[in-house]
């Protein structure tokens, strides 16, 4: 039987009562009274006199626990359905922070939100002037990667979805969730943020340790992924490298692991043989996936269409799980030692 709690740090007090009391009986010394023969008793089995700080330590303790509110896991709705698995990484380095300059890119930029931004949002790109009229974001690379999942994540119905992003470190924005519009709502806050620099290929196993979006990723497939479609997006401009080493202990565990890698690229990098882009775009290709270049129509259809054509495959998830309170075990019990307590403590007094 697993018993949790819901209020757990309440626990903590439990030792620190216990301390207490027992700290204060080794100041004070427990005699018998009422009758010669009971005191001669009470001397010579030292530990009834013990008694009354036993039960008032029990007492304190289970009264904790009680309101610690323990309860019981007792049954648990899952459910089963066909799906695909996606992790979406979306760079927020400071080179996402540049201009765009590729009309086609443009176009996407210009494009209107899924839904109306949060104004009480802080990470919205949407900024209003002096007289409350609202203007539009810069079109920056990091404004092009926010439209690009917005485009791609309403076609994820039925899916599984989440959402990482990264500059020099990977961040867990959200889990997989079946809950678009959820993943919707954290892509637009990514449009505030940039970051420093690129990290691809870390943790290198030596001197860098920081993780990267494709280690984080490949982590969170073998965490919580039970299906077997499984696609890293990579939404960046690309401008990273990815040592050799490291090139092919990442391609090791995303074959191992049944994961593909398609990566949305954004900046004028990707649209002619940028090296900067070369290693990034190799392991794409390595892993059975494919770049596809934002505002290039043709490409990202045919990515998407490749995407959409892929196998689902049925995943138990659990839905909801319910809870047995057992907190009037332990107050009850805390109940029966007070009462020990009291007629124990009606029999042996301590000597102050």
């Amino acid at each position: 039987m697993t018993l949790n709690f819901l209020n757990p740090y309440l626990l903590l007090l439990v030792p620190a009562a216990l301390a207490i009391l027992v700290f204060a009986a080794r100041r004070r010394k427990a005699f018998g009274h009422t009758q010669v023969s009971t005191q001669k008793n009470l001397r010579s089995l030292s530990i009834v006199g013990k008694l009354p700080i036993v039960f008032f330590g029990a007492f304190i303790a289970l009264l904790l626990i009680a309101l610690a509110r323990p309860v019981v896991p007792e049954t648990s709705t899952t459910q089963v359905k066909e799906t695909r698995d996606f992790v979406i990484a979306v760079d927020i380095s400071g080179s996402m922070t540049t201009a765009i300059s590729d009309p086609n890119q443009l176009a996407i930029a210009d494009t209107a939100d899924q839904k109306p931004a949060d104004p009480n949002s802080p990470a919205d790109g949407t900024t209003t002037d002096a007289s409350g009229n609202v203007k539009k974001p810069d079109p920056t690379r990091l404004r092009v990667a926010q439209k690009a999942i917005d485009l791609f994540v309403p076609q994820r119905e039925g899916d599984r979805v989440g959402l990482l992003m990264f500059d020099d470190e990977a961040y867990y924005a959200w889990p997989l969730s079946a809950d678009l519009q959820l993943i919707l709502k954290r892509n637009r806050r990514t449009a505030g943020y940039s970051g420093g620099g690129t990290n691809f290929d870390g943790p290198d196993g030596s001197s860098y340790s920081k993780m990267g979006p494709i280690q984080a990723a490949i982590n969170h497939f073998q965490e919580v992924s039970q299906a077997k479609t499984k696609v890293l997006i990579m939404v960046t401009d690309g401008e990273s490298n990815i040592s050799e080493a490291r090139f092919n202990e990442l391609l090791d565990q995303l074959k191992k692991a049944n994961i593909r890698v398609y990566t949305l690229g954004v900046g004028e990098g990707w649209v002619g043989a940028s090296s900067q882009t070369t290693d990034l775009r190799r392991l794409t290709e390595s892993s059975g996936g494919k770049v596809m270049v934002v505002g290039d129509a043709s490409q990202m259809k045919a990515g998407f269409d490749e995407i959409n054509a892929m196998e689902k495959s049925k995943v138990e998830t659990q839905v909801s799980v319910t809870h047995r309170d057992v907190f009037q075990v332990f107050l009850y019990a805390a109940i029966a030692f007070g009462i020990l307590y009291l007629l124990s403590a009606a029999f042996v007094r301590e000597d102050i």
